[in-house]
């Protein structure tokens, strides 16, 4: 593979390149799109339990993607965005952006909008 990306084992990060989107064995950046569940605590109210049952319904909503890449929750600086990403192990170009990246250069990859892409291009 061109520059060393192999098929995630668990933990994954993300490359970026122009609409392709994968992900390799890494530190986390990337993640299949599953919220877990849990029982009321001092950390997990009920707003969050209703929250994360509606959100679980929403994800399970969305349709498989036809060409077999995963619901993926990608981790920024910025915070997360849901994207479809191949998980395979697809080779992906050298100049490919990762979380290795400044702010403003993932913004643009990812193509960002609103106060995240404006905020991130002044950092």
């Amino acid at each position: 593979m061109e520059n060393g990306i192999t098929a995630c084992k668990g933990t994954c990060d993300y490359a970026i390149s122009n609409d392709a989107a994968a992900c390799s064995d890494g530190t986390g950046t990337c993640a299949t799109a599953q919220l877990l569940e849990a029982e009321l605590s001092g950390f997990h109210d009920e707003n969050l339990i209703a929250a994360t049952q509606q959100i679980r319904a929403i994800l399970a909503a969305i349709p498989p993607d036809p060409a077999g890449r995963k619901l993926s929750f990608i981790r920024t600086n910025m915070g997360e965005l849901l994207a479809w990403m191949d998980h395979s192990g697809a080779d992906v170009p050298d100049d490919a952006v990762t979380a290795e990246d400044d702010d403003a250069t993932i913004a643009a990859a990812l193509r960002l909008t609103g106060s995240t892409a404006a905020s991130a291009s002044t950092s």
